[in-house]
């Protein structure tokens, strides 16, 4: 049976979280003595520490010092979403994961190893090699919602070992979220995490993974079993799990607990009142065809720039999967050649590409 840990934590501050951390790695029953283990954020891309976008770097910092003290070699690492020379040393500054993880940290993308997948959607992938060579790896996500995806947990995290334009990609081959659930699945499946610690301190409502709003949670959640993690998000932030695809996939698959019942709970898992779901939920509800089809045909991304915003930067012309957003001065978007999958939206990191008003007022 999967164990759920989860422990109240009141803001980053290092005395806060160390004992906390500390504790989870000891519930974790490894013998993390003198192992080589692989640290895992969530670096969506140079997003600041406070933006709640990312992975808070001091609890990194403080995951770091205890795997150190006791005697473990070890590395932190990501690979961001916006491809381009120098984006990983740029994503380390921006984020604070430099300082962080200090020597310890890693270019995830510099040493690629191509990998079979089980997969209808895709057979072979490119995954960092480090994951793959290290003892143990600690997937450590953050507390978000995601406005294709639903949620942004442990599954999900897993989707940064993905490398150089493998993300891009993935999106192409695979549209629907249904199917695009799957293949995050089939990417968490090629080596699960041997221990998740997710960053629910502050954490993401509304159309996250960043364009949402922050909420106080005040907790960390820590699991053997990523899925396991997953469901107590999907509980904390009052979603059906079915309507999340790649939680529905893993339980189907065995990788994840269909019921909390299911889970040695140490903690209290209770929905924050009032936690606002992405707006785009409604066409993944696997029960309501009339509504699904509805939806999908009113709420077509139609997706806009606020100019005021905006700083031509490309970020979201180099992530687009589709190629559908030229740069002519500002974005243009070519809505016969989108893909839905909310790429530009995700990755912009000023905020300045919009949704369209219709998919707001269809939030709930």
């Amino acid at each position: 049976m999967a164990y759920l840990l989860v422990r109240q934590a009141s803001g980053y501050r290092e005395e806060t979280l160390s004992p906390l951390v500390s504790e989870m790695l000891d519930r974790s029953g490894i013998e993390w003595s003198g192992k080589k283990v692989l640290v895992k954020p969530n670096l969506l891309g140079p997003f600041p520490p406070d933006s709640g976008v990312i992975t808070h770097p001091l609890l990194v910092k403080a995951l770091r010092r205890e795997l150190r003290r006791r005697g473990c070699r070890v590395m932190v690492g990501d690979n961001p979403g916006v491809r381009g020379y120098g984006m990983v040393a740029r994503m380390a500054r921006v984020t604070g994961m430099d300082s962080a993880a200090g020597e310890d940290f890693v270019n995830l993308s510099l040493r690629p190893r191509t990998v079979r997948l089980q997969s209808p959607h895709a057979d072979h992938v490119s995954v960092c090699s480090e994951v793959f060579e290290v003892d143990h790896w600690i997937s450590v996500p953050k507390f978000k919602t995601h406005i294709s995806t639903v949620i942004t947990g442990a599954i999900k995290n897993s989707y940064g070992l993905l490398v150089g334009g493998e993300k891009a990609r993935l999106h192409s081959v695979a549209p629907r979220p249904e199917h695009f659930g799957e293949l995050l699945v089939e990417i968490y499946a090629l080596r699960p995490p041997d221990l998740v610690i997710m960053d629910a301190v502050i954490g993401m409502e509304g159309n996250g993974p960043s364009g949402g709003s922050l909420r106080e949670v005040g907790l960390l959640l820590s699991s053997d079993n990523g899925g396991a993690v997953d469901l107590a998000a999907c509980r904390l932030m009052g979603v059906d799990p079915l309507k999340v695809p790649s939680q529905r996939c893993a339980t189907e698959r065995g990788l994840a607990p269909a019921r909390l019942e299911e889970i040695q709970v140490e903690g209290h898992i209770d929905p924050v009142p009032g936690f606002r779901v992405p707006s785009t939920l409604a066409r993944l509800d696997p029960g309501g065809i009339l509504q699904r089809t509805v939806f999908r045909r009113l709420s077509r991304p139609r997706l806009s720039v606020d100019r005021k915003r905006c700083t031509a930067c490309a970020s979201c012309v180099r992530g687009c999967p589709a190629e559908a957003i030229t740069l002519e001065d500002y974005p243009r978007f070519d809505t016969t050649r989108c893909i839905g999958c909310y790429c530009c939206y995700e990755l912009c990191p000023q905020g300045a590409v919009k949704v369209g008003r219709l998919v707001d007022f269809l939030r709930r």
